[in-house]
């Protein structure tokens, strides 16, 4: 007797069900909201993407990753982001390490952010050269670093900072190869007396 009236039910339902996903009025209300979708991301969000051209970003990013990026309203000290690059108009994607006021020296393979110690759990290795004298990061500039410090060309190398314009968004989201599917983690950078 329960067998044939949950049969009942559950032909009722499909049939309602089959009615309203076939419906001509719920196709055109997807595909709507697809649009409005389409239009946030591309319009609003400045959604574009990226792959990963060399091994600077490892472990985090390894070469050949695709990512999606996304544009915020903010960039914070441990984001991951793309920034328009000085040299040859490309790109490049690399982790804030320091923004418009920040102190910025590497001594003894470590960061040291205003003066104090940063924990790094991201990186592979201690970095092998020093930075010094320390450097002042300008106001709306960005000091950028590879998470593989050692085999990385960014900030370190050259002593430029990047415009805060120059940055097209924050990587968000690991999209290729799917073994590697998932999103791009950003790790709050601040220095031993949490600033």
């Amino acid at each position: 007797m329960l067998l044939r009236e949950w049969n009942a039910l559950r032909n009722r339902f499909g049939r309602i069900l089959t009615l309203i996903l076939y419906s001509e009025a719920v196709g055109y209300v997807a595909i709507a909201a697809l649009a409005l979708l389409l239009v946030y991301a591309f319009g609003v969000r400045h959604l574009r993407f990226f792959m990963v051209p060399s091994s600077s970003m490892e472990p985090t990013l390894q070469v050949g990753d695709y990512v999606a990026v996304l544009a915020e309203k903010q960039y914070h000290r441990g984001d991951i982001v793309v920034v328009r690059s000085p040299y040859e108009g490309g790109y490049i994607i690399k982790r804030i390490a320091g923004v418009g006021g920040d102190i910025i020296e590497v001594r003894d393979g470590v960061l040291l952010l205003n003066g104090r110690y940063a924990s790094e759990p991201y990186i592979p290795e201690l970095m092998k050269y020093t930075l010094s004298p320390p450097i002042q990061v300008p106001a709306n500039e960005l000091f950028l670093l590879g998470d593989n410090r050692n085999h990385s060309f960014d900030s370190s190398v050259d002593l430029l900072t990047y415009p805060v314009g120059s940055v097209v968004g924050k990587a968000r989201f690991i999209y290729y190869p799917y073994s590697r599917w998932g999103y791009v983690h950003s790790y709050p950078l601040v220095n031993s007396l949490g600033q």
